[in-house]
């Protein structure tokens, strides 16, 4: 009983620092408290990434050095994970979830059906704009970016600059 009050302060006292560690002003040092938190829950981060507020980090994910997660994005990576590069800039608003629910008409309610995971990978020197969502599954190549408002679906190759829902190659870097 004892050892699971303790569990449970444990637990309690994580997120409460957690949601004030979170609501830290933008400035470079809150950004990187807020990343050695997450270095001491246990998250791979490397060194000098910047996580502005209210980024959520959920299961397996790695995050390359020098990378920078804007405000409000969510990482969710399951088990299959998310691993994203070295010089990584993600803008405010996006979403990236290595899994999804499935939808068999003839399995019960979709909400108890198993979930599908993928990993996602995200190569070095990536720019994603502003409030885009990468599927499961998906690689996006070193050197892309990907314009505001796309939803990643399929693989995005190095060089590449993607934008649209879905996500498609609309040219490559000069």
């Amino acid at each position: 009983m004892i050892r699971r009050l303790s569990r449970l302060a444990s637990h309690l006292c994580y997120e409460w620092s957690a949601g004030l560690v979170a609501t830290l002003p933008n400035d470079v040092l809150s950004c990187r408290l807020r990343a050695w938190f997450h270095r001491r829950a246990g998250r791979r981060l490397g060194e000098k990434v910047l996580l502005y507020r209210n980024v959520l980090i959920l299961g397996q994910v790695h995050i390359g050095a020098r990378s920078s997660i804007s405000n409000n994005c969510v990482l969710s990576g399951a088990q299959a994970g998310i691993t994203l590069g070295t010089d990584v800039m993600m803008g405010p608003g996006c979403c990236a979830v290595a899994f999804d629910h499935g939808h068999a008409i003839d399995a019960g309610p979709m909400i108890r059906q198993t979930l599908i995971e993928a990993a996602i990978t995200v190569g070095d020197d990536v720019w994603i704009g502003a409030n885009c969502t990468l599927a499961k599954g998906v690689t996006i190549g070193s050197g892309a970016v990907i314009g505001a408002n796309s939803v990643v679906t399929a693989d995005i190759p190095p060089l590449a600059i993607a934008g649209g829902v879905p996500a498609r190659v609309l040219k490559y870097r000069a």
